[in-house]
């Protein structure tokens, strides 16, 4: 008798402990399944590296069952948070800031793509200008403290033997107030990317101070030995997205592929599908810059030589810029 009521209390737990079993498991499939059904999320910087995605803003692909999430973020303040907390599966950031968020970041982003290379040039009206030496004596008004260019330029002064002070590097002007610098006088040399170089050689254009590129800054890394080409801009995914969904994130990266593509063959459309989007650059000047903005799309693994070349400027004059070391092989996709 003992034994019958004993057997049928252990049913009974059986049961009870099946049921709360069932009840934690339950949501937890939920919120599987639901990860899995939700759109790719896509953000990249207003400006120039938005370009490149205006095939995807016009047209979003569908991936996964769903047409892609393309937002633009602000700036890359904005951006890296979210990438980071795995609010965004798919990102475009400068190659420091990806390697500062995988070598700071446990690791939980993986580079895919070069998707934008040097589009940097100095931007004057002085016709005397030709080569770095030239700017001896003179004050350069660089776009971005901190940035690619920034250390792109210190290594080539450097490089050409030009110490430091012979020419001042000045840093306070918002980059996209210098093209109206320029046009005023207010600065008389510039160091820019696209579009904002295209924005200052066309609005000069016919005026006493017509501003040209009088040094294109990829032809100076070539010839200081760093190599053919730099880049500008990489796409990122979050590594638990690249591990959870792999074929749609190649999926995802063909598509892209494709926009940037379509955007190098047609920028008068792409700069109007670009303007629609909310990238920030005006349809007449993305048609413009678009030829000059090096997009491209070279996956990590086969561009990595230039990546690291890049990296290892920063890491010689700010460590901290790239998170101190540069990123091992789990950087890249594979």
């Amino acid at each position: 008798m003992n034994e019958r009521r004993l057997q049928i209390r252990r049913s009974i737990l059986f049961a009870g402990v099946s049921i709360i079993l069932a009840l934690v498991e339950i949501p937890l499939a939920a919120s599987g399944s639901t990860e899995r059904d939700r759109p790719i999320r896509v953000s990249a910087i207003a400006g120039p590296s938005g370009l490149g995605m205006a095939g995807l803003l016009q047209s979003p692909p569908v991936i996964g069952g769903k047409p892609i999430s393309v937002e633009i973020a602000a700036s890359v303040d904005a951006l890296v948070p979210k990438i980071a907390k795995g609010e965004l599966d798919v990102a475009i950031l400068p190659p420091n800031v990806a390697a500062k968020l995988y070598t700071r970041g446990n690791k939980t982003i993986v580079t895919c793509a070069v998707v934008g290379n040097a589009t940097l040039s100095i931007v004057t009206a002085d016709r005397s200008i030709r080569v770095l030496s030239d700017l001896r004596g003179k004050t350069l008004v660089v776009a971005g403290q901190g940035s690619t260019p920034e250390y792109v330029i210190r290594a080539l002064l450097e490089r050409a033997g030009i110490g430091q002070g012979e020419v001042t590097l000045d840093f306070s002007f918002p980059t996209p107030e210098i093209p109206a610098a320029l046009a005023s006088g207010r600065v008389a040399y510039a160091l820019l990317p696209e579009p904002f170089a295209t924005v200052a050689v066309e609005s000069t254009r016919g005026t006493a101070r017509e501003a040209r590129r009088a040094i294109v800054i990829k032809d100076e890394w070539s010839r200081a030995g760093f190599g053919a080409d730099f880049p500008m801009t990489v796409c990122v995914a979050s590594r638990s997205f690249a591990e959870e969904r792999p074929a749609e994130l190649r999926a995802f990266l063909a598509a892209y592929k494709s926009s940037i593509e379509w955007a190098v063959s047609n920028p008068v459309e792409a700069a109007k599908a670009a303007e629609a989007g909310g990238v920030g650059v005006r349809a007449v000047i993305g048609a413009r810059a678009i030829p000059s903005s090096a997009l491209v799309f070279v996956p990590a693994r086969e561009a990595r030589d230039e990546i690291e070349t890049l990296l290892s400027v920063f890491l010689s004059q700010a460590p901290e810029s790239i998170g101190g070391v540069l990123p091992d092989g789990g950087f890249y996709l594979p």
